[in-house]
């Protein structure tokens, strides 16, 4: 190969059959390597195959889960019926809110409606308008040039 990389170059033709040349080559060399991992495949299969069985619990240890299961079950009861009440606590509130509210919009409205009425009622009493006073005009005066 060090003699043809060093002599002048090759056309297309002749760089693809050396390529060729060398790509069999190395195929060559590779398929006994993948013969030899072929056959240390199946040895790994038979290890998978065989899982390590788990060690039982004892009865106290099964007694202790199921202790633990109940207390943990008694706790999230616990937590949901705080939650709830918890809930209904602010809606209550929130309701008390809006209830207040309602009746602070209502007085205003009832205020306003008497504020209207009287001046309804008043309506024989004329306000007198104001007159507009005209601005009193100055007399001109007209500068004659001094000739």
């Amino acid at each position: 190969m060090s003699e043809e990389s060093e002599s002048k170059p090759l056309n297309k033709t002749a760089r693809m059959e050396l390529l060729k040349q060398q790509l069999l080559e190395l195929e060559k060399e590779e398929e006994p390597e993948t013969d030899h991992e072929q056959e240390q495949e199946p040895e790994k299969d038979d290890k998978i195959e065989k899982p390590k069985p788990k060690k039982e619990k004892t009865p106290k240890q099964k007694e202790q889960f199921e202790k633990m299961k109940k207390i943990r079950e008694a706790k999230i009861a616990e937590n949901k019926k705080l939650k709830a009440q918890i809930a209904k606590k602010e809606k209550e509130e929130l309701e008390k809110k809006v209830v207040e509210k309602a009746i602070k919009l209502k007085k205003k409205q009832i205020k306003k409606q008497q504020v209207l009425d009287e001046l309804s009622s008043d309506e024989e009493v004329v306000i007198p308008k104001k007159e507009k006073i005209q601005p009193v005009l100055k007399p001109t005066v007209k500068f004659i040039p001094y000739m």
